[in-house]
């Protein structure tokens, strides 16, 4: 008598895919593993009909982007507007944006606010010294004046004159 082996070798199934995710979604849960970085993963698996199957990871990890600036204004520039925020004093502010490959990114802002420079004088003259002549201006009487001027830092700055004046003083002797 004959006797005939039909014999099915199964093959060992292998199987990979590449997948990219964000910073912010680590650590990665795959097959039983818990991934805490980018790179190429391999577990051992059975297959369906019980042989030793071979599946690959290749994990993508994009980062989150950060970047920061300094900007300096003049305190009449507030309230300043900056990523959907109003500024309304200097300091650190953040924002969270999403970068061009869909990951969280964190922009820092450094604002330094240069004030209003504020500075003022009392002048006292003689009458005959008028006009007196201040900023540009031409006064012709004492009194409280202004003037809107340009601080080193390019801000607006802000005199004050108080100017006194003095009147001739006239008399006879009898």
């Amino acid at each position: 008598s004959n006797a005939t082996l039909h014999l099915l070798i199964n093959p060992v199934v292998t199987g990979e895919e590449t997948i990219t995710i964000c910073e912010a979604a680590l650590p990665y849960s795959w097959n039983n593993q818990s991934i805490t970085l980018g790179g190429d993963y391999t577990t051992a698996l059975v297959s369906t009909v019980g042989c030793d199957s071979t599946a690959t990871v290749h994990l993508i990890v994009n980062p989150a982007v950060t970047g920061e600036e300094t900007i300096t204004i003049c305190e009449g520039q507030l309230p300043y507007s900056w990523n959907n925020q109003s500024i309304t004093a200097g300091g650190n502010y953040t924002a969270t944006l999403v970068s061009a490959a869909g990951c969280d990114s964190i922009a820092t802002l450094h604002l330094i606010v240069n004030p209003v420079v504020t500075g003022e004088e009392t002048i006292t003259i003689c009458e005959g010294q008028l006009p007196y002549s201040w900023n540009n201006q031409s006064i012709t009487a004492g009194g409280n004046y202004t003037a809107t001027l340009v601080s080193v830092a390019g801000c607006d700055s802000i005199a004050t004159l108080h100017l006194i004046v003095n009147p001739v003083v006239t008399g006879e002797e009898t």
